[in-house]
């Protein structure tokens, strides 16, 4: 019976690997990101097919005036049909003005630009002198629309008159 279950077990093995991996997306001629990681193993010849980034990744971002927003992981796998990331182990992004979310997971969803955690996080508004702690947020890729759940921290307030 264990050899019968053992015959069931399928294995993955990617279609291709390459290391020092680099790879630039443009929009009309305009570099829009930059991703870099030591290995890339694309398994799209897998039923649900998605790319993964076992050694970590960074990628860089630029936005219409050229400043560049990173995000770090120690892990990264992109599903292309689906078009969502998913982080993990480390996250950390950085926004050209000093903005800085760290967690532990961290999903992006390409279609909607939109970046989502329900994880405990740690976002610091270093301009506004700003702390914040909690678990689960959600917010867009320029960090303009941010919606924080269960938070503690230093916060400022600004009142409209």
């Amino acid at each position: 019976m264990k050899s019968l279950q053992q015959l069931n077990i399928r294995k993955k093995f990617p279609q291709g690997q390459a290391y020092d991996f680099r790879l630039v997306y443009t929009d009309s001629t305009k570099v829009v990101a930059v991703l870099t990681s030591p290995l890339n193993e694309d398994y799209s010849n897998q039923h649900v097919p998605y790319s993964e980034f076992p050694k970590g990744l960074k990628v860089d971002f630029y936005d219409d005036n050229r400043n560049k927003n990173t995000i770090k992981a120690n892990y990264g796998i992109i599903y292309p049909n689906s078009d969502m990331v998913e982080l993990r182990d480390s996250v950390e992004l950085t926004t050209y003005d000093g903005k800085k979310l760290k967690t532990s997971q961290l999903f992006w969803d390409q279609k909607e630009d939109w970046i989502f955690t329900e994880k405990d996080f740690t976002f610091t508004d270093a301009t506004k002198g700003t702390v914040t702690k909690g678990i689960g947020m959600d917010f867009d890729k320029q960090f303009t629309n941010v919606k924080a759940h269960k938070t503690t921290g230093i916060l400022a307030i600004e009142e409209k008159e």
